[in-house]
C-alpha cells in the first residue's frame, strides 16, 4: 500500500494509520498515527530523532493534534512533537504520566488519558491494561482491512537478537526473539501482575481478532489466525501456577 508520506508505512486508509520505526539507543521502536475525524493526526509513541523537514512532511499529510505516550517508556519523542506542534495535547494513563515525570525533566504536560477518550472517532479505541507497571494501553483500529490492533509491548516480532550480549542474553532467556514472540522481557520486568495482565490481553482479542497486529517493536503480523494464535502463546507464555 502506498504511502502518501517517505518514512512512513501505510497500514490502511479509512481510516488513514501510518506506522514508522525509529531508533532510541539500544534498539528500534515503532510510532503510529492515525487520522481522527477532524483531519488532525493523533500520534501513538512518538518519534525521537525526526528532523524538521520530517515533521513538515508529516504536517502536510494532517496537522497533529494528540499524542499518546503507550506505556511511561515511550515518551522519547513528546519534546519534539510538541516543539513542531504547539497545539497537540500529549496524553498518558496515571501510571505511565507519573513514570514519565520519575524518568525525565522535559517540561511536556500529560493530560489523563480519560480526556482523549472523548476526542477518538467510533473507530478508534484505546483501552488501558490492567497489570501493568508503566501504564500500558492496547490501541484497536476497525479500518478497510479490518481490526488493526497496537499491542505496544505485550508482543514483538523482532527479526533478529540484539547485538549487545547483555541485551542478547535476555533476549534469549526470556524468549522475547527472535521472530513473532509473547515479550517476555515485558512481562518479567514492567508487569506488576502477570495472570491479570494476560487473561485481560486474552478477553481484549476475543471481543476482536485483529487481521494486524502493530507491536512496539518489530515488523507488523497480518495472518488468518491472528487472534487465537495470540491467545495461544499467551496461554503457553505466561503460566503463573
Amino acid at each position: 500500500m502506498n504511502s502518501p508520506i517517505a518514512g512512513w508505512t501505510q497500514l490502511a486508509a479509512e481510516p488513514l494509520v501510518l506506522m514508522r520505526e525509529y531508533s532510541f539507543g539500544p534498539g528500534t521502536a515503532n510510532a503510529v498515527a492515525v487520522r481522527l475525524d477532524d483531519g488532525t493526526l493523533l500520534v501513538i509513541s512518538p518519534p525521537a530523532g525526526l528532523s524538521t523537514r520530517e515533521l513538515d512532511d508529516l504536517a502536510r499529510v494532517g496537522e497533529v493534534s494528540a499524542l499518546l505516550a503507550n506505556n511511561g517508556a515511550h515518551y522519547l519523542g513528546l519534546a519534539s512533537f510538541c516543539a513542531r506542534f504547539p497545539k497537540a495535547v500529549a496524553y498518558a494513563t496515571d501510571a505511565a504520566r507519573e513514570r514519565i515525570a520519575q524518568k525525565t525533566k522535559q517540561s511536556v504536560p500529560l493530560q489523563p488519558l480519560s480526556q482523549l477518550l472523548p476526542r477518538l472517532p467510533s473507530k478508534v479505541e484505546i483501552i488501558a491494561a490492567d497489570g501493568c507497571k508503566v501504564g500500558d494501553v492496547l490501541v484497536r483500529i476497525q479500518s478497510e482491512r479490518g481490526p488493526l490492533l497496537y499491542v505496544g509491548d505485550f508482543f514483538a516480532n523482532i527479526p533478529k537478537l540484539p547485538w549487545n550480549p547483555l541485551f542478547r542474553l535476555m533476549f534469549k532467556l526470556t524468549k522475547s526473539a527472535p521472530g513473532f514472540r509473547v515479550f517476555g522481557i515485558f512481562f518479567k520486568f514492567f508487569s506488576s501482575d502477570r495472570a491479570a495482565l494476560r487473561d485481560f490481553l486474552i478477553r481484549q482479542l476475543q471481543v476482536s481478532s485483529p487481521a494486524i497486529m502493530i507491536p512496539a517493536h518489530g515488523d507488523p503480523v497480518a495472518r488468518p489466525d491472528l487472534g487465537p494464535t495470540m491467545i495461544s502463546m499467551l496461554q503457553s507464555a505466561i503460566r503463573t501456577t
